[in-house]
């Protein structure tokens, strides 16, 4: 027995109300209730629909829309690292090490304009800051896509490891700028670091656009 345009558009809603607010998520979960409310009906013609809705709901199991919502966030955001620290090694391999090497080293000799190290690294992470303004933008602008929010986009967003290693530059000045007034290592270790959230940087941004036009095309949002 199939589901009526009307019914279907009820059970659209339902998941809605239990603050699924993710698109994709909305039309899978609806699929897989339609299509188990079905089997329910085709085995057993007697039932009501709110009798075959409840049957269905339980094969998701407690608290089931929100654990499978935590379920797939989880499983998105250990793809997204890991396709994030795959490209980001890339840049550390042969020939692109080359470019990496050069940028490092043409950090590192700036510093030596700068009489206080504070003061250099200072700058470094402003324009790292500053480097993040466009996917800012980029992320706010299409959070919502023609009044959609797709989990898949919110995961992506290519600013999470960037301010990762922002904090852990400006934590570590805290503790160690003694040292770093005393030791270029310390300098050079600084200047990889905002190397690396260039690069992190760079590779979000890339899989962020990625997500983006593969949700725009397999949801007709273009």
């Amino acid at each position: 027995m199939k589901l009526t345009n009307q019914q279907i558009n009820y059970v659209e809603n339902y998941i809605i109300s239990k603050d699924i607010k993710w698109y994709e998520l909305q039309v899978e979960l609806t699929d897989h209730m339609i299509n188990s409310m079905e089997e329910f009906w085709k085995a057993d013609p007697e039932l009501t629909f709110h009798q075959v809705k409840h049957y269905a709901e339980e094969r998701f199991g407690r608290n089931g829309f929100k654990a499978i919502e935590e379920e797939r966030t989880q499983i998105l955001r250990k793809e997204f690292r890991r396709m994030q620290r795959r490209m980001i090694a890339d840049y550390l391999k042969f020939p692109k090490i080359f470019a990496s090497a050069l940028a490092l080293i043409v950090v590192y000799k700036s510093s030596l304009y700068f009489d206080k190290p504070v003061k250099f690294i200072a700058m470094l992470y402003i324009f790292l800051l500053v480097a993040y303004i466009p996917s800012f933008y980029s992320y706010f602008r299409n959070r919502k896509i023609k009044g959609k929010r797709f989990l898949q986009i919110e995961i992506s967003n290519p600013m999470v490891l960037g301010f990762g290693f922002v904090n852990l530059g400006l934590n570590g000045v805290s503790l160690f700028m003694e040292w770093i007034e005393q030791y270029n290592i310390l300098k050079l270790l600084y200047c990889a670091v905002l190397i690396l959230g260039v690069l992190s940087l760079i590779t979000g941004k890339k899989i962020y656009e990625k997500s983006l036009s593969s949700i725009k095309k397999q949801y007709q949002l273009t």
